[in-house]
């Protein structure tokens, strides 16, 4: 078959290259080089553990301090409070205890198998020179913070995940020159992270390439169902028929999905980054809790990446998130240089913090694979090669039901 990926991310790339080991003929899309959109500054983290949602029963309880606290790391860009209420109403509404147990389970099922996405690529792809193979530490400053932690200590130790608590002292020990700022912390055993996310997702991209998938470097602007029931996907320079196409664009999914029919709940989480060129202090990436910030150890320095900000698709850098950033990176640590970077990028979510993957229900050559939130660098590889399983043989190593277009 022929089929096209919309979406040159790590989403896109991994179902591209499983859909080459799976013999299909493969056309990539992307506006820009591949992953340059969120794939590009994220934490970098292969977060196995992260089977405890974002809205989890604590987050109901803290969310009045997200709102109003100087130290949180929500922000809500003015105007557009108004905008977000229906969707957060909804993301509010999945907090509830059943609720949360539920989409634990189903973002267990994908996270269980987040090796099972990547290993084959990551070998036949020859990156494991960016792959760093140190655990992932979480930080908390406070007790109340650490104590709110507790019920998703328990869901993640009923699913098998293996957590070194450490105390005060041992966070030291492990990470010396992190400032003497923190109660409690935590090491998930299994974790690793990428020290480059974006040579990491462009050397998958020419794995593709060589496997003899094609990329056309345009902007997607239409998708129609021809009469020969093939779909043509049109941009401003080109006309291609396929007999199947993957949605894999993250935030942009929304309006291509709309095409058909289908409508999704789909909100833009902007996440920011800086960066620290040459400045690294430490071996594993660390996750302030309170702070909603990761400090990863890159490869060409320290990336400070993390919060949410609600603010549509606005591009405009927001002083205040960078201001935020710079000031928890100057609590954690001593004598750290000015950053050198700022980036901002779209986390695509939706309001029960599971992905969309699987087949439309309004047209049976269109396929999903996109609304990661916050784990799409840690599912990318496995909900790349289950979409690429239901579309070329219509039979997948899991059920897709649970996260399928059709639940909205």
């Amino acid at each position: 078959m022929k089929i096209a990926v919309i979406g040159g991310g790590i989403v896109g790339v991994s179902t591209a290259n499983w859909l080459k080991k799976y013999g299909q003929k493969v056309t990539l899309y992307d506006r820009n080089e591949p992953g340059m959109e969120a794939s590009f500054g994220n934490a970098g983290t292969f977060a196995k553990y992260a089977n405890v949602p974002t809205n989890s029963s604590s987050f109901f309880y803290l969310f009045p301090y997200l709102l109003f606290n100087k130290n949180s790391p929500l922000f809500i860009k003015g105007k557009y409070f108004i905008r977000a209420i229906p969707w957060l109403t909804k993301y509010l509404s999945n907090c509830r205890p059943s609720k949360v147990r539920d989409t634990s389970e189903k973002l267990t099922t994908l996270l269980s198998r987040v090796d099972e996405g990547y290993d084959d690529l990551i070998k036949d792809a020859n990156i494991e020179d960016l792959i760093s193979r140190e655990s992932i530490m979480y930080v908390w400053s406070s007790k109340m913070f650490y104590n709110s932690a507790k019920p998703d200590f328990a869901t993640r130790a009923k699913t098998g995940i293996n957590v070194e608590h450490l105390t005060h002292e041992q966070i030291s020990e492990i990470e010396p020159n992190i400032n003497n700022i923190f109660y409690k912390g935590a090491l998930f055993e299994g974790s690793y992270f990428s020290k480059n996310p974006k040579q990491t997702t462009q050397r998958l991209h020419k794995l593709f390439l060589s496997k003899g998938g094609a990329y056309i470097n345009e902007n997607v602007i239409d998708i129609n169902i021809n009469s020969l029931n093939k779909v043509e996907v049109v941009t401003n320079n080109s006309n291609n028929n396929f007999d199947k196409i993957i949605i894999c664009a993250g935030i942009w999914s929304k309006k291509l999905a709309s095409l058909f029919g289908d409508q999704v709940p789909l909100e833009s989480e902007r996440g920011y980054h800086i960066s620290y060129k040459n400045f690294n202090p430490i071996t594993h990436p660390v996750a302030w809790q309170e702070r909603g910030t990761y400090f990863t150890p890159m490869n060409d320095g320290l990336r400070v990446a993390g919060v949410v900000e609600f603010a549509g698709l606005d591009r405009e850098i927001s002083t205040k998130v960078i201001n935020f950033l710079s000031r928890s990176a100057n609590q954690v640590f001593s004598d750290i240089p000015r950053h050198d970077n700022e980036w901002l990028g779209f986390r695509p979510s939706v309001p029960d913090s599971l992905p969309v993957v699987g087949q439309s229900k309004k047209n049976p050559y269109i396929y999903y694979c996109f609304g990661h939130q916050h784990v799409g660098w840690s599912l990318g590889g496995i909900t790349g090669k289950l979409i690429a399983q239901e579309a070329t043989a219509n039979k997948t190593d899991i059920d897709l039901e649970p996260f399928s277009i059709g639940r909205f």
